[in-house]
């Protein structure tokens, strides 16, 4: 064997090892050696032998495995490139994050100076102001507020994001976490002449958990739920409890949201377009926001929908 070709196979490393099995009945398993021959250049092989009678024979295979050997190599060095990449985008994406946090702390010291003088002017603290004035400082107390109202949603996704929402939990009514929402809310109902049912229930719904958080899950879910329904609509509230867990349901009877876009709802800057979505302001942050809070309660939340028929969103979170 050592003579085959142009004696390839005379190895001192494999020669020790065949030499091992016949006196001592040893096994070769999985041995590998890289050979060049004349013809196909470079090639691994893979060995394994042992003694097969009394008559001092081998049995040898030998198996080529290049191919298998280059595939893995390729393999590996993809799989650390990826891993690197993925490190790399990972750092990017939490530089990112905690940027976004910084420019919205600072942001909303100065805009938050801004809608109080604006609303001292207003309130005549330094002289009287004709009524175009007054105008025109309510629009710039509007785009304030709108402002602040978007580094709040920045500021709020940012911590989610780099796990700087410390939960505050302790045991708390849902029910009650409802009608704070609900009264929270009224004015804006009122003005567009919506009405809300809620179906309270006749014992208090305890959970365990955050309920300053739960509570603008709630809000957000139904302000959406108002801002998406046509003037003079209801929205239906349902509050039950079990299996361990409490699920807080809010049916409206709005625009409704198409099939395709049921998938892409709860993800980052989404909004979705209907014939309500030009007139109702946002970031898209909202129910990512949602979403992420109750995961971090061991909850969910999903939506049913009909296109022009209303949509059902569902809080689900842990009782205990």
């Amino acid at each position: 064997m050592y003579e085959l070709g142009k004696n390839q196979w005379d190895s001192p490393k494999l020669k020790e090892l065949l030499e091992r099995i016949l006196p001592k009945k040893r096994i070769l398993n999985d041995y590998e050696i890289t050979l060049d021959f004349p013809v196909i250049g470079k090639k691994t092989m893979l060995l394994n032998a042992r003694q097969v009678d009394s008559k001092q024979l081998i049995l040898l295979a030998v198996e080529d495995i290049t191919e298998q050997k280059t595939l893995k190599l390729n393999t590996d060095t993809m799989t650390i490139n990826l891993i690197k990449q993925r490190n790399q985008l990972q750092q990017l994406n939490e530089t990112k994050d905690e940027f976004i946090m910084l420019a919205s702390h600072q942001l909303r010291t100065p805009a938050t100076a801004v809608r109080q003088y604006v609303w001292m002017l207003t309130q005549g603290y330094a002289g009287a102001v004709t009524k175009e004035q007054t105008e025109m400082l309510d629009i710039a107390y509007k785009s304030n507020t709108r402002q602040l109202d978007i580094i709040e949603d920045l500021l709020r996704v940012a911590k989610v994001d780099t796990g700087k929402v410390y939960l505050e939990k302790t045991s708390y009514d849902m029910g009650k976490q409802v009608e704070l929402a609900m009264n929270e809310l009224a004015i804006l109902f009122k003005g567009r002449d919506q009405t809300i049912k809620y179906n309270s229930p006749k014992e208090k719904i305890k959970v365990y958990g955050d309920p300053k958080l739960i509570l603008m899950v709630i809000e957000n879910i139904l302000d959406n739920a108002g801002k998406y329904s046509l003037d003079g609509e209801e929205i239906t509230i349902n509050i039950e409890q079990a299996d361990g867990y409490t699920t807080v349901s809010i049916k409206d009877n709005g625009v409704g949201i198409q099939k395709a876009d049921l998938k892409k709802l709860f993800g980052k800057f989404v909004r979705i377009d209907n014939k309500l979505s030009t007139n109702v302001k946002g970031t898209g942050l909202g129910l990512y926001w949602a979403k992420e809070i109750l995961k971090l309660q061991g909850g969910s939340i999903y939506v049913t929908s009909i296109l022009h028929k209303g949509s059902t969103f569902t809080i689900k979170t842990p009782s205990k």
